[in-house]
């Protein structure tokens, strides 16, 4: 008999508000009833393959080619922010995935007491919580088994522009957030009201792993809510195995799959038998493409810009290149404007001068804009560019017209 022990942790609730009042005596904001929804949304992110792919391709054009500036100081920090050799795409990419997976996204600054030098580090989204005061974030590297207070585990940095001296460092700590009605503290990912959608997803790429294993002859899904640990389902694997006996061959083709209780005494669901059926396969391969175009909806996101998805109509560039341009009309430039401004304030308060600081995006499929100057190809491909160089004020569709000339002339000579 195969097992298939339900992978997903139900406690995705969350209380109507983040608000806490005088009276209470944790030191942080919890995030979710339990405290722990941020792990349980890196899991769902960690284990449903379409989820990922969008937030992979999401996170990937917003972050485009990394930044450029023809400020020679801020060109310089660009290219290293801090010790860990990354450059400001590098920190920049983990906290847009952080925000478009979690919500909440969290990168750390560092100088010392006269700002004589300035370091961006990343900190781990799910790590964070707020504290009860709402003015400072407490990092902590395992919150399931937090211990108040004086827990040696924690870190705990003020918000920017406030900073915390520890010798000759000062540290700080940036906290992004999407907006959320009736939440003050925390946000939550966009994608989040296609919760059920994700969980849809995930657990049909699981039944078809085990129609796989179980070589399509699996005669019918049987369903035990209230199997909370790992113990309880062996030991009803075990009375499966004695009830079977010599028949066990046959009973390999039952799949059982084992849901936890949402809460002590609440039953996920009732415990059920589905049988497969031709007529139910068609319509569980239904739920699964409509959870796929759902998850494409709820995140804002477009098919071909998504390596996940695959059309029978083979790879149509005029497509992808007309939904790349929404995109960077849309989704992209907003968040990338958000950046470029919270960027832009942190840079002015260290003497850095932000104001040709840009994105570089570059489309799925090279076409250079034909109305564009070349200086304004050549900076979007990451090149050096003049503003000012008369060579470069041409739009491209010029240098392609005389270039196109001097092929004609020499093709006539």
């Amino acid at each position: 008999m195969k097992l298939f022990e339900y992978s997903y942790n139900p406690l995705l609730n969350l209380f109507k508000s983040d608000f806490i009042d005088l009276d209470n005596v944790l030191d942080f904001i919890p995030f979710g009833e339990d405290n722990l929804l941020p792990r349980q949304i890196v899991q769902l992110s960690r284990e449903v393959a379409v989820h990922r792919s969008i937030l992979n391709s999401k996170a990937f054009y917003i972050a485009g080619k990394g930044f450029a500036s023809t400020n020679k100081k801020l060109s310089e920090f660009i290219i290293s922010v801090n010790n860990d050799y990354e450059d400001l795409r590098d920190v920049i990419y983990k906290v847009i995935f952080d925000e478009l997976n979690i919500g909440n996204a969290f990168f750390e600054v560092v100088t010392n007491n006269n700002k004589n030098f300035l370091q961006f580090y990343h900190q781990d989204a799910s790590k964070c919580r707020l504290s009860a005061d709402g003015k400072q974030v407490i990092i902590h590297p395992d919150w399931e088994n937090y211990k108040g207070k004086k827990d040696k585990n924690k870190i705990i940095l003020p918000i920017y522009p406030n900073f915390k001296r520890e010798g000759n460092i000062c540290r700080s700590i940036v906290h992004i957030k999407q907006y959320e009605p009736e939440f003050f503290y925390y946000g939550l990912p966009t994608w989040y009201a296609g919760l059920k959608s994700v969980i849809i997803s995930g657990l049909t790429d699981e039944w078809n792993k085990n129609r796989l294993e179980n070589q399509f002859n699996a005669s019918g899904l049987l369903v035990i809510p209230g199997v909370n640990d790992s113990t309880e389902a062996e030991s009803l694997q075990t009375e499966f195995e004695n009830f079977s006996g010599a028949s066990s061959r046959k009973s390999s083709k039952l799949i059982i799959q084992y849901l936890k209780d949402l809460a002590p005494d609440q039953s996920s669901q009732a415990a059920q038998y589905i049988e497969f059926t031709q007529q139910q396969d068609g319509s569980w391969m239904e739920l699964y493409n409509l959870s796929h175009t759902h998850l494409l909806s709820i995140h804002n996101w477009f098919k071909t810009l998504c390596s996940f998805y695959v059309e029978k109509t083979g790879f149509d560039t005029n497509r992808i290149l007309n939904e790349y341009e929404i995109a960077l009309n849309t989704t992209i430039s907003f968040y990338q404007s958000k950046y470029i401004k919270l960027l832009s304030r942190i840079f002015k308060d260290f003497n850095f001068n932000p104001d040709t600081l840009v994105f570089l995006n570059e489309s799925p499929i090279s076409r250079l804009n034909p109305v564009k100057y070349i200086w304004e190809i050549r900076r979007d491909q990451g090149l050096e560019f003049d503003k000012n160089d008369p060579r470069q004020q041409q739009f491209f569709v010029e240098l392609k017209n005389t270039f196109n000339a001097f092929k004609d002339n020499a093709t006539q000579q």
